[in-house]
């Protein structure tokens, strides 16, 4: 996919949301990734947030980096100065959350929390969030994804205006029950956002009787990271809210 403009056959109202940045341009949750996902008009990125040993935030999906480079560490159990040698696959260095903030803050953010050390990571989170200078960054610019349910409701307990995407039991629940023409049972929360891949086992999850089964209950839906052009427009013909994407927005 190329381009920049949003699909003229999207809804207004759907946001398209670049999955760990431009990851065909530079290694994925860098600084150079999510420029080039902002330089093709994306307003809304998603990255993966972990804490060090010694508190510090970065920016990284896997907890063990051999995938992204030639180092094997695990970042949960290194040091910001150990990580800060580290040069990914592209060259690029890791993104720590202190260089991070300054530069990205005018975009919009979900901050998906690995549950490794994840109270870790929300306790050094919080530290941030408590700062007067980013307060509002938090309350407008971020929504979070949480994949342990104790620390979602930590988070919830310090801070219960965050905004928390469902998570992946909340998604499959919804999506099964959807799925049986039974939303009634989905647990479905008004104003929460619910992932949807494009298909699950070879079935076709979109079709407008789950969008609209979704909203019946006030429910967001997320379309899941499209794999194909035609996976991304379909998903706009039936109404999604959202599209998480590896793929740049399409025209």
């Amino acid at each position: 996919m190329s381009g920049t403009a949003r699909s003229r056959t999207a809804q207004p109202q759907a946001l398209w949301i670049s999955h760990r940045g431009a990851c065909a341009t530079a290694t994925e949750n860098t600084a150079e990734a999510f420029r080039a996902a902002r330089a093709r008009g994306f307003t809304h990125l998603e990255t993966d947030l972990r804490s060090t040993v010694d508190g510090e935030l970065v920016l990284a999906h896997d907890r063990n980096l051999r995938r992204i480079s030639d180092w094997d560490l695990d970042v949960c159990e290194s040091t910001r100065e150990q990580l800060a040698e580290v040069r990914l696959n592209g060259g690029e260095a890791l993104l720590f959350f202190d260089q991070f903030l300054p530069e990205f803050a005018d975009v919009h953010w979900i901050f998906d929390i690995k549950p490794e050390q994840g109270m870790r990571t929300l306790d050094t989170l919080f530290d941030w969030w408590q700062k007067p200078d980013w307060r509002e960054f938090f309350k407008r610019r971020v929504r979070l994804l949480l994949w342990d349910k104790r620390q979602q409701q930590y988070l919830l307990e310090r801070h219960p205006e965050a905004v928390c995407l469902a998570s992946v039991s909340e998604c499959r629940r919804a999506g099964v029950a959807c799925l049986l023409g039974l939303p009634v049972f989905g647990g479905i929360e008004p104003g929460k956002t619910y992932a949807l891949p494009p298909r699950l086992g070879g079935i076709n999850l979109m079709r407008p009787a789950m969008i609209a089964r979704f909203r019946r209950y006030g429910g967001r839906v997320l379309s899941y990271l499209p794999e194909t052009e035609d996976d991304v427009r379909h998903s706009l013909a039936v109404g999604v809210d959202e599209v998480l994407t590896n793929h740049d927005i399409i025209e």
